[in-house]
């Protein structure tokens, strides 16, 4: 790749091949942003000694960045191709954005179209900027997923994941199908989290959303059943226990410090 050509990209399941466009890398582009890290430290004053003590830090923000896009072929980007472009860039939700680049490889961005404009690039006349916000104040990696099965009602298995963040933890998607009548466990030894549902029937089905707490699909309701419970996983080495007769598959992002 030169620093002339078009980055290709993917965007609401659709690839910028299909429309003719990519991103412009060459002179005479804005500047860069979204890639700055902006924190907000939560602080109070310590009226015995004049310091200052730190309660958290938060952002208050989400990424927003600029893409600079430009017609393959160098033509102008005339005004059926912007109402193209706009009807795919700019959805009524967040979709899944992905660069074909080298050093955004498996980095995701969950994000909404927000401004479009019609621009001068350099030597791209009629180029188009659209500004994306995001859902986080960071990107995401690639989706993670794997599928364990108990072996006479137990499994032991480790997950070792490093983090971009300190103190962060990762909150996956169970999806659960019982493969035979009684309790399901699934328990997160290294911190302590487990997650039990009583009375499962074969073949019942059940995803729980971890960062939400939200039970989105079952084959019946289980709200007395489940303990209300979730698990997580935090940096470096967890060791999960599970108890019961039934298949589960794990899947889960992980944060990347790009633009936060």
């Amino acid at each position: 790749m030169t620093i002339n050509d078009g980055i290709r990209f993917l965007y609401a399941n659709q690839a910028s091949d299909e429309f003719g466009v990519g991103i412009a890398s060459s002179f005479g582009s804005t500047s860069r942003s979204g890639n700055s890290e902006n924190r907000n430290i939560l602080t109070s004053k310590n009226n015995f000694n004049n310091q200052f003590n730190i309660h958290g830090v938060t952002y208050d923000n989400p990424v927003v960045f600029d893409l600079i896009l430009y017609n393959l072929d160098n033509t102008y980007i005339d005004a059926d191709k912007e109402r193209m472009l706009k009807k795919w860039l700019l959805k009524n939700n967040y979709n899944w954005l992905q660069i074909d680049q080298d050093n955004l490889g498996n980095i995701e961005y969950f994000c909404i179209g927000q401004t479009i404009e019609l621009i001068d690039v350099g030597t791209y006349s009629g180029g188009l900027r659209c500004q994306f916000l995001c859902d986080s104040p960071w990107a995401w990696s690639d989706l993670k997923k794997k599928t364990y099965m108990t072996i006479s009602n137990t499994l032991n298995f480790s997950l070792n994941i490093g983090l971009d963040f300190d103190e962060y933890l990762v909150s996956p998607t169970l999806q659960i199908k019982a493969l035979g009548n009684g309790t399901i466990k699934i328990q997160n030894v290294s911190t302590n989290e487990t997650v039990e549902i009583l009375s499962c029937i074969t073949n019942e089905q059940i995803i729980i959303e971890c960062s939400s707490d939200k039970v989105p699909s079952t084959n019946s309701d289980i709200i007395s059943r489940w303990n209300k419970q979730t698990v997580s996983i935090m940096e470096g080495k967890n060791d999960f226990l599970l108890t019961g007769n039934f298949e589960i598959t794990m899947s889960y992002r992980l944060p990347i410090r790009v633009g936060a």
